[in-house]
């Protein structure tokens, strides 16, 4: 079989050489104003973490810490979204009702008892997205007292999801200061920085 590559050619590194810095970020910061997908987690850079939902909440909770995420997409055989199972889910009140209503114990507790389903998730469109700011973001999942928003896009006929917000983490580089365990606290200040506290 002939060879059909051939070397590229290398040059010394020069010692002044710099390192390219993302255009959006000021010493890790960004603005109201800087355009929404700068805060995106994009998925098609970034591999989305799932897990099934028939994994123990140990497994979830393991999962998260080792992959260093705070959302995971929970799929079927067919690496279909049916639901998400958060950080805040595994803490929350969520396994304590499941487990008192149906007197088990906490091991005994799936993904797939206490995730939110696909049914009670909204999604923003990524064509929107893309003409949008952080503030824009910011308002809607603080009118939406949502913690995470998911980002769509059609593609080859289907529907993908494209990416995702955190309010955690636009909130860290918009400067604010937030305990993330309390979900209140992110959202006031959220407020508080879009001058928009009602």
């Amino acid at each position: 079989m002939p060879c059909n590559y051939e070397e590229l050619e290398v040059k010394p590194l020069k010692t002044a050489a710099t390192l390219c810095q993302p255009e959006f970020l000021h010493d890790g910061r960004v603005a109201l104003e800087d355009p929404a997908t700068t805060v995106m987690t994009d998925l098609t850079a970034v591999a989305a973490v799932t897990i099934s939902p028939s994994s123990s909440l140990n497994e979830a909770t393991e999962k998260m810490i080792n992959m260093n995420v705070k959302l995971l997409f929970v799929t079927d055989a067919n690496n279909r979204i049916i639901g998400l199972l958060t950080y805040s889910d595994l803490q929350g009140e969520r396994p304590i009702q499941f487990q008192q209503m149906n007197g088990i114990s906490r091991s005994e507790i799936l993904a797939l008892d206490i995730m939110t389903g696909v049914d009670q998730i909204d999604a923003l469109n990524f064509s929107v997205v893309k003409k949008a700011k952080i503030g824009d973001i910011a308002m809607t999942m603080k009118k939406l007292h949502r913690q995470h928003a998911l980002v769509v896009e059609e593609h080859q006929g289907t529907r993908r999801v494209r990416g995702l917000f955190s309010t955690t983490h636009i909130s860290k580089l918009l400067g604010v200061q937030i305990d993330t365990f309390e979900v209140a606290t992110t959202f006031a200040d959220l407020g508080r920085i879009l001058g928009c506290n009602q």
